[in-house]
């Protein structure tokens, strides 16, 4: 009895977005590139409020991340060439990047970064979104 009442329930399929950034204008092949992606109401740009983060080998050039499986909602990205390898991204005297940095959407960092809701990529619950990251030096 049991058997045919979970037979006669509907089938569920568990569906999930993705999230692709091409990250733009990668000076050269030195270092690495860090992705984080973070979904909105954590702490953007707060180190360990990532909901997913990884690292690669920087390339010339455009490089394409992607984030499969991503429960749907809006998340923000950022991006920053770690082109000495010590995973900081390291600043001037007057706290300026000297590393390369971008934001989803193209995003700018005007005396200081841009904010969630400048950097929000909507995914959705099944396909895939794609933003640009241009990194400027």
């Amino acid at each position: 009895m049991l058997a045919a009442a979970l037979l006669a329930l509907p089938a569920t399929v568990a569906s999930a977005g993705e999230l692709a950034i091409a990250v733009e204008n990668i000076g050269n092949s030195e270092g690495h590139l860090r992705v984080a992606l973070y979904r909105e109401g954590s702490q953007f740009l707060k180190q360990g409020q990532e909901e997913a983060a990884t690292f690669r080998n920087a390339a010339p050039g455009t490089m394409v991340f992607a984030f499969p499986d991503l429960a749907a909602g809006r998340y923000g990205i950022a991006v920053f060439h770690d082109a000495n390898a010590n995973g900081e991204l390291d600043s001037n005297l007057l706290g300026i990047p000297t590393e390369g940095i971008g934001f989803s959407n193209a995003a700018k960092a005007n005396f200081g970064p841009p904010t969630f809701a400048d950097v929000a990529v909507t995914v959705p619950d099944e396909g895939t979104v794609t933003t640009r990251a241009p990194l400027t030096y």
